[in-house]
């Protein structure tokens, strides 16, 4: 691997390595797909992204843009893509470390993927996406909505105006940053204040790091 390959990686402190960044991306599937055209201009759009089966290897991810978005014209065979998938964060007050004093930061759990980027333009592939996308997003909301259940036409209609993608998954980093070089009894004090601050986000970050100290 050549130092430029190593300095476009993910910067990931060892200490907040992600045990498993693939479930990060399972876990918050709603990502930035970050691609450039070819002058070099880039290009960024939030959209869904989930892996293309359930496989526990699998190296595929896939998605789609709306038409009218100017990145879809710019998606290209073989194109370097980046997504981005952010789960949850919370600032951390430096007055909620007691036992080791330091300065404020940030908790937080992000993965990256980089990979080569297939544009999908056939009608039944892009249907095929369509349906492993709302078959997870609907599993999400406990749900079991499908395409089948849409008005008469709709989907036919809504085609044309999508296009979609694949990317073929290079690598995979992830961050789980939730205070772990910090004393237990400073990590239980970051736990009650998030909790008591409420924020929905607070919240999960607290969750998480209750998780990791459950083991």
């Amino acid at each position: 691997m050549t130092e430029q390959d190593t300095r476009r990686r993910m910067f990931v402190p060892d200490h907040y390595r992600a045990p498993d960044p693939r479930a990060l991306v399972a876990r918050y599937p709603f990502a930035q797909l970050v691609s450039a055209a070819r002058d070099g201009s880039p290009f960024a759009t939030s959209v869904p992204i989930y892996f293309a089966s359930d496989a526990p290897d699998e190296t595929m991810l896939v998605g789609h843009l709306a038409r009218a978005n100017p990145h879809a014209d710019v998606l290209d065979e073989g194109q370097a893509a980046l997504a981005i998938f952010a789960g949850p964060h919370a600032y951390i007050s430096s007055s909620w470390y007691v036992e080791r004093p330091t300065v404020p930061t940030w908790n937080y759990m992000t993965a990256q993927v980089r990979g080569r980027l297939t544009p999908v333009d056939d009608d039944e592939e892009q249907l095929a996406i369509m349906r492993r996308t709302i078959v997870m997003s609907e599993a999400y909301n406990g749900s079991d909505w499908t395409m089948a259940d849409a008005p008469e036409g709709k989907v036919e209609f809504l085609l044309p105006m999508i296009r979609s993608f694949r990317i073929e998954v290079e690598r995979i980093d992830g961050v789980t940053k939730l205070s772990q070089t910090h004393p237990p009894g400073d990590r239980q004090r970051v736990i009650a204040a998030l909790r008591a601050r409420g924020a929905p986000e607070d919240i999960q970050i607290a969750d998480r790091m209750g998780e990791l100290d459950r083991g």
